[in-house]
């Protein structure tokens, strides 16, 4: 079978398809037989040598994809044989033909929901409907930020909170044209962030209370801005870090005078813990996806041999929505 390997730190040209041995299931694993996959921040961070903790390469890529088993390792009972499934896989060899996973991070998907939009789904979606329900504890009459909202996780959120219900939605985008598909969206303000001030269009929008929910995946800079959009006993939730920049605003003292709260949210964590919390927004979200309530953005669906265009057109923020390599037609 072919994968995809980082073969050393650098541009979307290191990235490389190479044969290797088929994998096969161990205790507690199923074999899946990969349809595609989503290209995600942290491939680009892997990529680069960025990602905390990673080994040195070569290495496997890719974490988020859908497919169908093929097989079930030693004590593995579910997903049955034949199951489409989608899932992340924690050892970040996702992108390949053939992948073994552990069985308890597969979710079957509805016949409704295609392979590219399942793909999509799996930590864009699942990542936000935790976020908005467990730590943001979204209520009808919140005004809720989102940050990045025409990137995948940020498009997700914002789908999400529309369907759950909340109050003023603002959302902030980077260019006129971003901004604008946001507002199409749903989002009831939408700022271009490259020209205009978002504490400044939040604290406009809730005449200058400030927002109840801060859902924020750029770090630097934006976090600690973002601290100045919040009111009185509202609640940010931090999913990630696409800067990837810390913010020295982030203090204790900061908690004190704000009087907020701030949670931090890796869904891969949750994964690893089997915290039954993460099936459980997963049955969520793909039962939405079939009734067509939620319907993932693709930026755009690329084939394997386009790998490094996947990860430019991401790298270089131009994506409005999320990235997708299908492999329907099988890598050559």
């Amino acid at each position: 079978m072919r994968r995809l390997v980082v073969t050393e730190f650098g541009d979307p040209d290191v990235l490389e398809w190479q044969d290797a041995p088929e994998p096969r299931p161990g205790p507690g694993e199923a074999l899946v037989r990969v349809r595609a996959f989503s290209v995600i921040w942290a491939d680009v961070l892997e990529r680069r040598g960025r990602y905390p903790g990673q080994p040195q390469p070569p290495l496997p890529a890719g974490h988020e994809m859908t497919g169908v088993v093929e097989a079930l390792g030693p004590g593995v009972e579910e997903p049955c044989v034949g199951t489409r499934v989608l899932g992340t896989d924690p050892a970040g060899a996702a992108a390949a033909e053939l992948v073994a996973m552990p069985a308890h991070v597969l979710y079957p998907v509805p016949d409704e929901v295609g392979d590219v939009a399942a793909a999509a789904m799996i930590g864009t979606y699942t990542t936000a409907e935790i976020a908005i329900t467990t730590f943001a504890r979204l209520a009808p009459t919140d005004a809720v930020l989102i940050h990045a909202a025409a990137g995948g996780l940020g498009s997700a959120c914002l789908q999400l909170c529309r369907v759950h219900g909340c109050g003023t939605l603002v959302a902030t985008a980077g260019g006129a044209e971003k901004a604008a598909r946001v507002a199409a969206w749903g989002a009831d303000v939408a700022v271009d962030y490259t020209r205009d001030d978002f504490v400044a269009a939040a604290l406009e929008a809730t005449d200058g209370r400030g927002v109840d929910v801060v859902l924020e995946s750029v770090g630097g800079e934006v976090l600690g801005r973002s601290f100045d959009c919040v009111a009185p006993a509202g609640r940010m939730v931090c999913m990630g870090a696409s800067s990837g920049r810390s913010s020295d605003r982030f203090r204790l003292q900061t908690l004190f005078e704000k009087g907020i709260s701030v949670s931090g949210f890796t869904l891969g964590l949750w994964i690893d813990a089997r915290l039954p919390a993460v099936a459980e927004a997963a049955g969520r979200v793909l039962a939405l996806a079939a009734k067509k309530r939620i319907d993932p953005v693709i930026a755009g669906v690329f084939p394997p041999e386009r790998i490094a265009d996947a990860h430019r057109l991401l790298e270089g923020r131009g994506a409005v929505g999320r990235i997708v390599v299908s492999l329907a037609a099988g890598v050559g």
